[in-house]
């Protein structure tokens, strides 16, 4: 596969294009959007750049580096990123149709909804003739959200899917022969006429996830040796879990009706969305409640160490005084959330306890999470511009030199 390069771009003809594609954002006179279609951009630096609607299609941006670029519905249908470093890059929605991304890098980057299918190309009637297939070979989308991506037909063999969120993406007719998706979330992804041939799927969460038709020959799943998820003890159906739910709830007002319920180990998904549900002093220690809309939940006090919490959604919930520690929290979403210190009776405080939780990958930006206890905690490629943290907190943490600036 090869760029169409048509144009030559030097370093000061770059800074003048962006420069009127931000005042183009900004609404000012005289802006426009930048339109590098066709260029030839090899190892040029787009780093931290707000990107947001750029065309680079059919551009040559081999050894580029876009490393924490706004690209949100960006075009980059056919462009060759081979090498290419975009490390924490926002693509949300971007079009990458078509795209050569052979060994580029895309750690902890956030494609949700973008689109790496086949690009169709015109013939000579202008109808489409033949497709140019998106090529992924050995590119590492560690911890990258790609939650509802279309990577439909792409080839991503030997490609690296840790710890990736996958929750929905379409996957069909993919070679992802020796990918690695170890402990990625792909629950409600379709695999269907995928070829799996020796992919690594240990520790995934594969809930409601299609593999008709997918080729599995030598594919790994079941727990990770190394970093061991717990294997719910129990499966609630979701009128279980509501009863029990409603009955918890009741005892926690006071409610004659209501009597304590423990939930350690079972897993709770069947519950659907949680959200904005009174859930203080919630007792489920080791339970998977992965994917499940817990924002706004009021879950003060709450028992949930050991939980498998990865990819929940905890914007604006509650958690003060909660233990979470060694919860999985991968990809978890805790923006504006609450995480200080609870008050008891009698005076007695109750710090919110994290020690040893994976966050990788996870959100906190605007959480207060003053007197959070963060020992052994993993951070890694976190966001947390403009969370509230008292003074050392992340000193006893892991992964700090990694964090996310947004």
């Amino acid at each position: 596969m090869t760029a169409h390069a048509s144009r030559s771009w030097d370093r000061a003809g770059i800074e003048n294009a962006l420069r009127s594609h931000t005042a183009y954002l900004k609404g000012d006179p005289g802006g426009q959007r930048a339109v590098f279609r066709g260029g030839s951009l090899a190892g040029q630096d787009f780093s931290g750049c707000d990107l947001t609607d750029a065309d680079f299609s059919d551009s040559d941006l081999s050894d580029a580096r876009l490393d924490g670029a706004d690209c949100r519905g960006a075009r980059f249908q056919g462009a060759v990123m081979r090498e290419a470093s975009l490390v924490g890059a926002r693509l949300d929605g971007a079009d990458l149709r078509g795209c050569d991304l052979t060994g580029a890098r895309l750690v902890a980057a956030r494609c949700a909804g973008a689109d790496f299918r086949e690009r169709p190309l015109p013939g000579p009637d202008g109808k489409p003739a033949t497709v140019q297939a998106s090529t992924l070979d050995d590119a590492d989308f560690s911890g990258a959200s790609l939650a509802g991506a279309r990577l439909g037909g792409v080839s991503a063999r030997g490609a690296r899917f840790e710890d990736a969120n996958l929750s929905g993406a379409r996957l069909c007719r993919a070679d992802l022969d020796g990918a690695r998706f170890a402990l990625a979330l792909v629950a409600g992804a379709d695999f269907s006429s995928a070829s799996l041939k020796a992919a690594d799927l240990r520790g995934c969460d594969m809930d409601n996830a299609r593999l008709d038709m997918a080729t599995t020959r030598d594919m790994q799943t079941g727990a990770h040796p190394d970093r061991p998820i717990p294997e719910p003890a129990g499966v609630l159906t979701a009128r279980e879990a509501e009863t029990r739910l409603t009955e918890h709830i009741q005892q926690v007002r006071g409610s004659a009706s209501g009597q304590p319920v423990d939930f350690t180990g079972l897993d709770l998904r069947p519950a659907g969305s949680l959200a904005g549900r009174a859930l203080t002093a919630l007792r489920a220690p080791r339970a998977c409640l992965a994917g499940l809309d817990l924002s706004g939940c009021e879950l003060q006090g709450a028992r949930l160490a050991g939980a498998d919490l990865r990819g929940c959604k905890l914007a604006g919930a509650d958690l003060r005084g909660a233990d979470l520690s060694g919860a999985w929290l991968t990809h978890a979403d805790l923006t504006g959330a609450r995480l200080t210190p609870l008050t008891l009776g009698g005076g007695r405080v109750l710090p919110v306890q994290l020690d040893k939780a994976q966050c990788r990958y996870s959100d906190w930006r605007g959480a207060d999470l003053d007197q959070a206890r963060l020992a052994g905690t993993d951070l890694a490629y976190a966001r947390m511009s403009g969370a509230r943290l008292s003074p050392d907190a992340l000193a006893g943490a892991l992964g700090t030199d990694r964090l996310l600036d947004r």
